[in-house]
């Protein structure tokens, strides 16, 4: 099936092109403009009868993309002899809308990519950004990574990329990294994240120029993002990136679902020590139960005071409401560390509860603004 659809793109391609030919004699011909740097250049239809016509314009769109990818990625770009880059629209008289994207490898082993526009006026925008983040990242890598350097420019999407990764990762339901880099695939809907995710490791390590220069290869790519050889090490490197930014702050002052997921995840009391037990054999004790064992278990109250002193880091920079909760936790971890009573310990806990309880109410109206 990929064959085809490849054979079926390189022929409506060369029809394209033919068209191009076909009208070459008519009262308006095809012209080129390149950009400042060489790599770009595109082949439109310069129309009389159209002031604007299609060339400046697609050459203005295709600079600034690249530039704020250029910009995203701290990469300068330099003069090139021959363009990495060509785009060729037609006049726009014809109701075929798509956005044919062909990766060529030239005779002197230089690499382009070729964009077709058909009727740019109408070219669906996303895959015409898609197209010329390939020329960026190369004509030979894969198209995930594209579309995982298109979302890199944004901070708000790299913000929600990198909460819904974080979602997968806690839930035990991220693959495994190595997989990540030689099996991915584009990504529809939330799934554009892991691209996202792969990418912005590639841009904070600074790597992509020397992946462009390579080749493409993801075994490599994935030994170069975490300075790892071997696959089970890769992965665990990935999983301490993750704690990392699972505790730091996404966007100061804000509290979204996965900020109150994770604090809510964090509400249990732990031993000190790995071979520790705390209730009936076990290492986990719940707030709940800490109320009942705690004016007897020594250990369950120094783990209350020490889970106080925890608690309010999660809750640092995400917002009033969490941090509110978390304050009202501690002082419940606080009074159970005192061996406060029982009655008293109750109400504590559920004024803490009451007020994370609010702060999900508060995140879900503002989800369905």
């Amino acid at each position: 099936m990929r064959q085809f659809r490849r054979a079926f793109a390189a022929a409506a391609a060369v029809a394209v092109l033919a068209v191009f030919s076909a009208r070459a004699g008519f009262d308006f011909a095809p012209k080129a403009v390149v950009s400042t740097d060489g790599f770009i250049r595109v082949v439109a239809y310069d129309n009389p009868r159209d002031d604007v016509g299609f060339r400046r314009p697609i050459l203005a769109f295709a600079g600034n993309l690249l530039e704020s990818l250029s910009n995203a990625f701290n990469i300068k770009r330099m003069k090139v002899k021959e363009p990495g880059l060509v785009i060729y629209a037609m006049d726009g008289r014809t109701n075929d809308t798509r956005v044919i994207v062909k990766p060529e490898t030239r005779s002197n082993g230089s690499k382009v990519v070729k964009i077709y526009l058909p009727s740019p006026g109408y070219s669906d925008l996303d895959e015409l950004r898609m197209g010329i983040a390939k020329s960026f990242v190369g004509a030979d890598m894969p198209e995930w990574l594209a579309q995982g350097v298109l979302r890199c420019r944004d901070s708000e999407t790299i913000r929600e990329d990198t909460r819904f990764i974080l979602e997968l990762w806690s839930g035990g339901r991220l693959p495994f990294f190595p997989a990540l880099c030689t099996d991915l695939r584009v990504g529809k809907g939330k799934a554009a994240a892991l691209p996202g995710f792969v990418a912005g490791w590639i841009k904070e390590r600074k790597v992509l120029e020397k992946l462009r220069a390579e080749g493409w290869n993801g075994k490599r790519l994935a030994e170069m993002l975490t300075g790892e050889k071997s696959p089970v090490m890769q992965d665990r490197a990935c999983d301490e990136r993750l704690a990392r930014l699972a505790r730091s702050v996404l966007e100061p002052g804000e509290c979204g679902g996965w900020e109150l997921d994770f604090f809510s995840s964090r509400l249990l009391l732990y031993p000190p020590y790995y071979d520790m037990k705390l209730v009936d054999g076990r290492a986990v004790c719940s707030f709940r139960e800490a109320i009942d064992v705690g004016e007897s278990n020594l250990f369950v109250r120094a783990t209350a005071l020490l889970k106080s002193r925890e608690v309010p880091l999660y809750a640092i920079g995400r917002g009033d409401r969490l941090r509110t909760a978390a304050d009202a936790y501690t002082r419940f971890l606080l009074g159970v560390a005192a061996g406060e009573k029982k009655e008293d310990l109750v109400k504590l806990l559920n004024k803490a509860d009451s007020k994370l309880e609010a702060a999900y109410e508060k995140n879900g109206k503002d989800d369905n603004r």
